[in-house]
């Protein structure tokens, strides 16, 4: 017996030492994840960091971020549907929403954006708001951003201007551009002998491609004007009220001669001081803080007409229709960890979304962000329409461009330009 058990033993042993050695598990493989955003500036090199961060923080994902104007990002993103070659994550704007999720290109993702600790009151009103479109929600915000106008405070000085009296009125603006604005003999638009033909710096630098819509927008928006009608379906703003928006901007450049004449690039001239202040968006705020020497500050967008009123928008995250659940709920994680960290994102220059994070001593400390945050009670945004990438296309000859560049490059006669973009818009308004 006892010689049984030993040689079993033995046999056991033998198996023991003879079995091969244990196959090592390898890591998963990282779940790709394709992100794409109309980030082409300074703002870009910041979503960027963000993105590296993340890829840090969670190696079970890989993302891919990829950046474009917004009217290409957009004609892309049909394309990659027809090609069955969607990104996980879509960036776009509340006046996009209608066109893309009534295509069913969109997830709907309320579900989605409350099962990642998410709810309404913990974002801006405006912005919580623009991300449904007829009552149901498409995407998470992380942002808001509107035009002002940054004011280089070493010319303002020595204009003999006031910097505790930035311009706020229409009537101030004008002043102060012409008291900016100097020719070769240091006379200012208003004395007697300027010479438009010398100018050596000019008040202002404004944009004069869609920015220049939007900035008409804006005015009518001032004076009470409706734009469309309330379902989108044509252009109903006044000739009256058209054609003194575009009046007042027009005459900036021919009339007032505080804006260079086919101007190129507004931030370029803002830079070099070829320009003493300039319309622009928060966007341009995380380049601006690069330039060394440049000391600036920001108003709000002038009051012209009645009511206080400054275009806006905001970024927000969409996701696209797609077969797998597992890789929309990856680009959700993406999406919250994203706007959880917009305090970082807030370097860009645009203003967060989450009220914890516009609340924070941090960004209350950043430099140059007062006038874009004062302004975003009466801040108003593109309306949400079917066909918003065609009637907003920032790409010439939109209708939108033509017209801001009829009126600001070519001195067109205003009430042309007014009769012409309404029989524009209520074209394509009303192609189905």
């Amino acid at each position: 017996m006892r010689r049984t058990w030993v040689l079993i033993l033995c046999v056991a042993l033998s198996i023991v030492v003879a079995a091969p050695a244990a196959i090592p598990v390898r890591a998963a493989a990282p779940t790709d994840l394709v992100f794409w955003g109309g980030w082409t500036g300074p703002d870009g090199d910041v979503m960027r960091g963000l993105v590296d961060q993340f890829n840090k923080e969670h190696p079970e994902f890989k993302v891919t971020l990829t950046t474009l104007q917004w009217t290409p990002l957009f004609d892309k993103f049909l394309t990659s549907v027809r090609a069955g070659q969607v990104p996980d994550l879509l960036a776009m704007h509340p006046q996009d929403i209608a066109q893309f999720s009534t295509l069913g290109l969109l997830e709907p993702v309320g579900e989605m954006v409350q099962h990642a600790g998410f709810k309404g009151s913990d974002f801006m009103d405006v912005a919580w708001k623009g991300t449904f479109y007829q009552g149901t929600q498409y995407a998470i915000p992380i942002d808001m951003h509107m035009h002002g106008v940054y004011v280089n405070l070493d010319l303002w000085a020595q204009a003999g201007l006031d910097s505790n009296r930035l311009p706020t009125t229409g009537t101030e603006f004008v002043a102060a551009t012409k008291r900016l604005t100097v020719d070769a003999a240091g006379r200012h638009p208003d004395d007697a002998g300027f010479d438009p033909k010398a100018i050596k710096q000019y008040g202002l630098a404004m944009p004069n491609n869609h920015h220049g819509f939007y900035m008409w927008y804006a005015l009518i928006s001032q004076q009470g004007d409706p734009f469309l009608t309330a379902d989108g379906s044509r252009a109903i703003f006044s000739d009256a009220k058209s054609n003194a928006a575009w009046q007042w901007l027009q005459d900036l450049v021919f009339k007032d001669h505080v804006v260079p004449v086919g101007e190129t690039n507004p931030y370029q001239d803002f830079v070099t001081k070829r320009t003493a202040m300039l319309i622009d968006g928060p966007w341009q705020i995380a380049g601006l803080e690069k330039v060394p020497g440049l000391r600036w500050t920001t108003t709000t967008f002038p009051r012209v007409f009645n009511a206080p009123a400054a275009w806006g928008s905001g970024h927000l995250f969409t996701i696209p229709k797609q077969s797998s659940r597992a890789r929309q709920e990856a680009a959700m994680t993406l999406a919250a960890w994203l706007v959880r960290h917009s305090q970082q994102w807030a370097l860009s220059g645009n203003v967060p979304a989450l009220l914890s994070v516009r609340s924070s001593a941090f960004f209350r400390g950043l430099k140059g962000r007062r006038g874009f945050v004062a302004e975003q009670p009466y801040e108003v945004i593109l309306p949400d329409i079917k066909n918003s990438a065609q009637v907003f296309s920032a790409a010439a000859p939109s209708a939108i461009v033509v017209s801001a560049q009829a009126v600001l490059i070519k001195g067109d006669q205003v009430s042309r330009v007014t009769q012409d973009l309404r029989a524009r818009l209520n074209a394509m308004l009303a192609t189905p």
